[in-house]
């Protein structure tokens, strides 16, 4: 006997019934036309990623930390109406040369002292004449090792004042922009008392007033190219040599034997890590203090530095 339990079709051809009218409502759905203003493509409407910027700092602000290797996080320029340590008087550009990208400026010496020469004539430029004859301290600042990798070239020129050539940096306010070309200005080298008696070499002491009692008065700055940072500081004849030859062009007296016998002679050089970084300025200061000058020495001629036998 054959039983059937309801009526109508089979489960399995109404499940499959089902499938193909599922199908034919999808395919049908996509053949069915965009409405107007809808082009049918979900990407086309989307922005395009601006290319990447790549951190650079400003030239004409000011700083309070010290630094060799400028991190983006630690990059904290202000208004130097401020207190502050340093100025970046210029920011330049390395050669983008793919052949140095494994020789980051952090590491390798000669692209520092590539980055410091490259620093000297905007440097001028900024103060209004050398950096060397004022009471300043050059320092360049270069991209870290992982921002050199990813394509940075920038280096910084900071300019820091000191009280003294040698001494820790000072803060000050205001902007050194000209100081330079002002012959009177604050910021230049002019004259010093000393320590010296009966040397010639020894440290400074303390900035005066050129028509007060003085023992230094500065001459000028010279490159030196000639001797290591050891030779200079173990065998300073040489240095003190090339130094009287700059005392005799500033007061106008002749650059011969008899110079010993008007002035002596004090100079400075840089710190060991500033020479390494290719700074060689040797700052030249005439020096007497039997008697005392009680004016500059500038121009003056023989008159100004008489001939001292005894």
């Amino acid at each position: 006997m054959t039983r059937r339990r309801g009526g109508g079709r089979s489960p399995v051809l109404v499940t499959l019934a089902a499938l193909f009218t599922a199908l034919s409502l999808i395919v049908s759905a996509g053949c069915v036309p965009a409405q107007q203003g809808i082009d049918g493509d979900l990407a086309d409407g989307w922005p395009s990623f601006e290319e990447p910027v790549q951190f650079v700092p400003e030239p004409g602000t000011c700083h309070t930390v010290e630094m060799s290797i400028g991190l983006r996080e630690d990059y904290a320029p202000f208004d130097c109406s401020q207190w502050h340590f340093l100025e970046t008087a210029h920011v330049g550009s390395f050669a983008d040369d793919p052949n140095d990208r494994n020789y980051p400026p952090d590491v390798v010496q000669p692209v520092r002292q590539a980055a410091r020469e490259a620093c000297e004539e905007p440097v001028a430029e900024f103060l209004g004449g050398p950096w060397q004859a004022g009471r300043f301290r050059l320092i360049v600042v270069v991209p870290s090792q992982a921002a050199w990798d990813g394509g940075a070239r920038w280096f910084r020129c900071d300019l820091g004042i000191v009280e003294r050539p040698g001494d820790p940096l000072v803060s000050r306010m205001g902007s050194a922009a000209g100081a330079m070309a002002i012959d009177d200005h604050a910021l230049r080298l002019r004259c010093f008392d000393s320590a010296a008696v009966g040397a010639d070499d020894v440290p400074l002491v303390e900035p005066l007033d050129c028509d007060s009692p003085h023992q230094a008065e500065f001459v000028g700055a010279y490159v030196e190219d000639r001797l290591s940072f050891g030779d200079v500081e173990s065998n300073p004849d040489s240095v003190h040599d090339r130094c009287r030859s700059e005392v005799a062009r500033y007061v106008g007296v002749p650059d011969d034997d008899d110079l010993q016998y008007r002035a002596g002679t004090i100079y400075t050089n840089p710190s060991d890590a500033d020479w390494h970084d290719g700074d060689r300025t040797i700052r030249c200061f005439v020096w007497r203090a039997d008697p005392l000058l009680t004016r500059s020495v500038r121009g003056g001629g023989t008159n100004a530095l008489p001939i001292q036998y005894e």
